[in-house]
């Protein structure tokens, strides 16, 4: 009689211990989130999950994981030479295209790229937002999501 509970002994416990190592993991991501501080990434990743590769020119590079609990996404913020600007990130990024140029900077996004076009595991959205920092300089803020 005794060795008929041995089974469902061992299977309660590993349902338990199975339990307690998924909320562990969930207290965790809740404690990253909670801290406020951004989580940092690798911009490679980033790049990568954007369908391209930071630009060689690309300096003062921050790359961050704003993934939620069903999304993934990252952001990159960096600073490039405004000389043939739009050319030189759709070289890096050949998924997104010249939406706006404007006098303050210009947008870069993917656009009717249907799911058999995206990439396997790459970003549904990929969004470029360049402001003019002076009369050489820009700033690029990449936005990747599968939102």
């Amino acid at each position: 009689m005794r060795r008929s509970f041995v089974w469902p002994a061992v299977g309660c416990s590993a349902v338990v211990a199975l339990l307690l190592f998924f909320a562990g993991r969930f207290l965790l991501a809740l404690d990253d989130l909670a801290s406020g501080e951004p989580v940092k990434a690798a911009c490679s990743k980033v790049a990568d999950f954007a369908g391209g590769s930071m630009p060689e020119q690309a300096t003062g590079a921050v790359c961050t994981d704003t993934s939620g609990w069903r999304e993934r996404g990252y952001e990159a913020a960096f600073r490039m030479p405004r000389a043939d600007l739009a050319a030189r990130l759709v070289a890096a990024f050949p998924r997104v295209r010249l939406i706006s140029d404007e006098t303050w900077g210009m947008t870069l996004r993917n656009r009717n790229e249907s799911d058999q076009d995206r990439p396997e595991g790459k970003a549904w959205v990929v969004e470029l937002e360049i402001t003019y920092a002076d009369d050489t300089t820009a700033l690029v803020k990449l936005v990747a999501t599968n939102v």
